[in-house]
């Protein structure tokens, strides 16, 4: 059979799950169907595996590779026995920090030998090494809580290295991550090349989950001493994350980010500036571009967000400004658009928040739509409260849409506006906020639905920027060179920015 042009590997998200990676990975594959497209789905066995998205014509395939999934393998029996210490020894670095570069030869040492959970889970000598790294690293916390840690992470590991690889030109793996091991370990088998792309920073997000995590258990007992040998869970987690990161960098043909500030996180983990190139998201401004405001004497003014209900999208401080909001706007209306099944308990105290201020003609909840371009007219600003984020698709689309923007200081979202440091950028499309800060946000959004010609120019500048910078025909182009620059075919290199 003829190998897919580009193997795309996707760690937690397309085609199972909806969100703004996923919806970039399905834009991405339309958006070239001169190259055929296989799928690597890594995800966890509670993660129910239904598809969210119809597949586009050119993805000729898709696999799943389940990391907690047990895999027996073979027994460390005659030559594969001596191959053991080298494993677990590569392994107890990686929980340390020490070398991340030994991850490749534990991926080709436990693919060569086809080991499994029974070699390397659930043998005298695998319970013989998960002690050994207990006393060395871990031996102030409980044994339970260290070993479970200590078995996911050496099973997802297992599951990275003997699951089936896809025939393919090139690789491109959608994140560091378990994504980025799979490439790395791709790029071992086949010799062929390995693109990294990171929308948000793999390291920072997990170190975000781990420091909010109330399964983790902190003893306090590594103190504060710059000498001090023992480490906590936290790091034993962290560890494992910061050196997937780094083999992935260490591996990669070439590393891509959509913003400069990303890049400067990737070079401290470890990645070349050398491979480093700037690719944007880009949105269909042509179809966006063509909404037109439907406004009256008697429209209420309108503040709009787009985003899943859960968490890192801070729903819950946008439902806070709103209701401050509507002591300084009259008659103020908070539209929200998006889905609340992924975490119906937050979605409840959302709507619960809502009750309690009195707030049901301020905010209503719109649930999943049609087509969010229906709103687009209706709405004066857009609002986005996340206290994470890359370069939210969100903002582009409503950019696009010639919507003014009130957004938090996270991600691209400084750049996406006009307002960071850059002396070409003079007319800005709208205003940037502390996290976490309902009064800022309030008071921002008020500056603009009480002054139409602000919130007309900066609507105004926002399509600008979306149509030159954010145009999804010049991001395509931008993609098509990318991958033919490594396919070995005609390209345009100087049109994908370097560092």
């Amino acid at each position: 059979m003829k190998p897919a042009d580009v193997c795309l590997i996707v760690e937690g998200g397309y085609p199972y799950v909806l969100g703004g990676v996923a919806f970039w990975v399905d834009s991405l594959i339309r958006s070239l169907p001169q190259f055929r497209f296989h799928i690597v789905a890594i995800r966890i066995s509670t993660q129910n595996p239904v598809l969210r998205f119809e597949l586009p014509p050119n993805v000729v395939g898709v696999d799943d590779v389940v990391l907690d999934s047990h895999v027996l393998g073979a027994r460390a029996r005659g030559s594969r026995e001596s191959a053991l210490p080298r494993i677990f020894a590569g392994f107890r670095a990686l929980l340390s920090g020490e070398n991340a570069s030994l991850l490749e030869t534990l991926l080709r040492e436990i693919d060569d030998n086809k080991f499994g959970s029974k070699a390397l889970l659930d043998s005298r000598e695998a319970w013989r090494a998960m002690e050994g790294d207990y006393d060395a690293l871990f031996h102030n916390l409980p044994l339970l809580d260290f070993f479970w840690a200590w078995r996911f992470l050496l099973r997802g590991i297992i599951n990275i290295a003997v699951a089936r690889l896809p025939d393919a030109r090139l690789y491109h793996a959608v994140s560091t991550g378990y994504a980025g091991l799979f490439g790395v370990r791709a790029k071992i088998a086949s010799n062929r090349p390995l693109l990294l792309t990171e929308h948000g920073i793999y390291t920072n997000e997990r170190r975000m989950e781990l420091c909010s995590a109330d399964w983790i258990y902190e003893s306090g007992a590594s103190g504060y001493g710059v000498d001090s040998r023992n480490i906590e869970l936290r790091d034993l987690w962290t560890n494992a994350f910061l050196a997937f990161s780094r083999i992935a960098y260490a591996s990669a043909d070439a590393i891509t980010a959509q913003y400069r500030a990303n890049q400067q996180a990737q070079m401290q983990d470890g990645a070349s500036s050398e491979k480093l190139r700037l690719i944007p998201n880009g949105v269909n401004f042509e179809r966006l571009s063509s909404c037109v405001r439907i406004r009256s004497a008697q429209s209420r003014p309108t503040i709009l967000m787009v985003a899943r209900i859960v968490p890192i999208k801070d729903v819950r401080t946008f439902i806070l400004a709103a209701e401050m909001l509507a002591q300084i706007v009259p008659d103020v209306e908070a539209l929200i658009i998006g889905p609340e099944d992924e975490d119906r308990d937050y979605a409840a105290e959302c709507r619960s928040l809502v009750r309690q201020g009195r707030l049901e003609r301020v905010v209503t909840f719109e649930g999943r739509v049609p087509d969010v371009m229906d709103y687009y007219p209706r709405a004066d600003v857009f609002a986005l409260t996340s206290i994470s984020e890359a370069q939210p698709l969100a903002l582009l689309e409503a950019g696009a849409a010639g919507l003014p923007i009130v957004a938090t200081d996270v991600g691209s979202c400084r750049e996406i506006l006009g307002l960071a440091d850059d002396p070409d950028e003079t007319d800005p499309g709208g205003f940037v906020v502390p996290t976490g800060d309902p009064r800022a946000f309030a008071e921002a959004a008020a500056k603009l639905l009480l002054d139409r010609a602000l919130c007309a120019q900066m609507g105004a500048a926002m399509r600008e920027r979306v149509g030159r910078i954010y145009n999804q025909t010049r991001v395509r182009r931008l993609y098509a060179d990318f991958y033919q620059e490594h396919l070995g075919g005609e390209t345009n290199p100087h049109k994908v920015e370097r560092v």
